[in-house]
């Protein structure tokens, strides 16, 4: 969701302006942002980052979420944004450019959602068996299902159980989760607060007990997966902003046991030097000595450059 300049003390507004369409050009650019000088020592260590920007569109801006995959290349990055956007791109092993692929998340009928509040698209989930992204929404708070690629007509989830959501503050965070006996559900959170999780046999939403936000103000803006061999481990991202104060984000590990999301620690807080922004999707990727953490930015400005940050997070 992207952030107003104004905000009250209990609720956030979303900008109106929409993403530009295609102007000529299928390339995205990353320019390294400037050296961080004495990031604080945190259990997630700061790697750099980049200015992403795609030529000739800013459909590379609103972003919600981003789900990583390694490659020879380099890492290919799928992303979401508010505006109902998909957009697929490189971070290359070297250079500062690559292609870029963008279209429509789409709803049943094959067409794109036509309306903010329909389009507004948040996180996204895998199903590591089969590839299939599941998509949660805030306006109309609704879950749906795509292929592996996001392409083609989307099916909406007769999910139950569910609470009336806020417009504004629906369901800003999801993950894919796997039992041990090989039971699928969807890990649900809405932005203005609460935790489901939802079997995807029957479609039942039952509610979980979920750990209090980092601090007044901090609101969940996406789940994630930490490590498929640990299902029950996942990321949960919160984001904070007020004009005197800026951005902030906090990243956390959760781990779910029984029918409760019981905080594990507390490993990244992105604050002053760190690029302070709206960041709302994160992303882990497993290495040989512990995971790269990708986090992505919707600018707090309508003009404002998004933000691609990197951590090291051995645990």
């Amino acid at each position: 969701m992207r952030l107003a300049l104004l905000f009250s003390a209990l609720l956030t507004t979303t900008a109106v302006a929409g993403p530009v369409p295609y102007q000529g050009g299928t390339r995205v650019t990353f320019t390294p942002l400037p050296a961080v000088s004495g990031p604080p020592a945190q259990k997630a260590r700061y790697i750099g980052g980049y200015v992403v920007k795609g030529e000739g569109t800013a459909w590379l801006t609103g972003l919600s979420d981003l789900v990583v995959t390694p490659g020879k290349d380099g890492v290919m990055i799928d992303t979401i944004g508010d505006y109902g956007t998909r957009a697929r791109f490189t971070l290359p092993v070297r250079g500062t450019e690559g292609p870029l692929s963008l279209d429509w998340l789409r709803g049943a009928d094959g067409k794109p959602f036509g309306n903010k509040s329909l389009s507004d698209s948040e996180d996204m989930a895998v199903d590591p068996r089969d590839g299939t992204v599941y998509v949660s929404f805030e306006g109309d708070a609704r879950v749906m299902r795509y292929g592996p690629d996001l392409g083609g007509p989307g099916e909406r989830l007769p999910l139950t159980g569910l609470p009336a959501l806020p417009s504004n503050e629906g369901l800003e965070a999801v993950t894919f989760h796997l039992s041990s006996k090989g039971e699928a559900s969807l890990i649900l959170g809405a932005e203005v607060g609460g935790f489901w999780k939802c079997a995807l046999d029957t479609y039942r939403c039952e509610t979980l007990a979920g750990p209090t936000t980092p601090g007044f103000g901090y609101k969940l803006v996406s789940l994630a997966p930490l490590d498929p061999a640990k299902p029950d481990e996942m990321l949960a991202l919160y984001r904070f902003y007020l004009p005197m104060v800026g951005a902030r984000s906090v990243l956390r590990v959760v781990r779910l046991e029984g029918k409760r999301l019981r905080l594990v620690d507390t490993i990244l807080r992105i604050e002053p030097p760190l690029p302070i922004d709206n960041y709302e999707g994160v992303s882990a990727v497993k290495t040989r000595d512990g995971y790269r953490l990708y986090l992505i930015s919707d600018p707090i400005g309508d003009n404002d450059p998004t933000h691609l940050l990197m951590f090291d997070y051995q645990p």
